[in-house]
């Protein structure tokens, strides 16, 4: 037993490091910054936790995240809950751009479900069901 060697790790591993490093440079960005980086493609879904939760207020945040055709489940799940209230912002999400684009068939693959998102107020609005129909309608063709 005494011939067995057990290594701890001190600190954290090349990946953890490099991980902090992006986080700590996206910490203390301002809203412009970091829509800036979405846009230059410097800041990816990884780094979603590295700045304000505020900037998620944003919808400009949201379609910039959108138009990167990062993770759609992702963006969504950080949105704030207020947002899924807004029949405007609701029916924009759910537009034929966003579910479908045309540029990258990983985004296309990507399925979730609005209804997980959407505030119980608008389930049943008659422009919300129309806008899912269409959604439905784009799966099946």
């Amino acid at each position: 037993m005494a011939d067995q060697k057990y290594f701890y790790q001190d600190g954290y591993s090349a990946q953890e490091e490099k991980k902090l490093k992006r986080y700590e440079e996206w910490a203390g960005k301002s809203l412009d910054e970091v829509k800036e980086g979405i846009v230059n493609d410097s800041l990816n879904e990884e780094q979603y936790g590295a700045f304000s939760i505020e900037f998620w207020k944003d919808e400009s945040l949201v379609f910039a995240c959108l138009k990167a055709e990062h993770d759609i489940e992702l963006i969504f799940n950080n949105v704030r809950k207020f947002l899924w209230r807004d029949k405007e912002f609701v029916l924009s999400v759910m537009s034929e751009r966003w579910y479908y684009p045309l540029t990258s068939i990983e985004f296309q693959d990507q399925e979730f479900n609005y209804f997980d998102y959407i505030h119980e107020s608008l389930k049943n609005d008659e422009d919300v069901a129309v806008a899912l129909s269409k959604l439905k309608n784009l799966e099946t063709s």
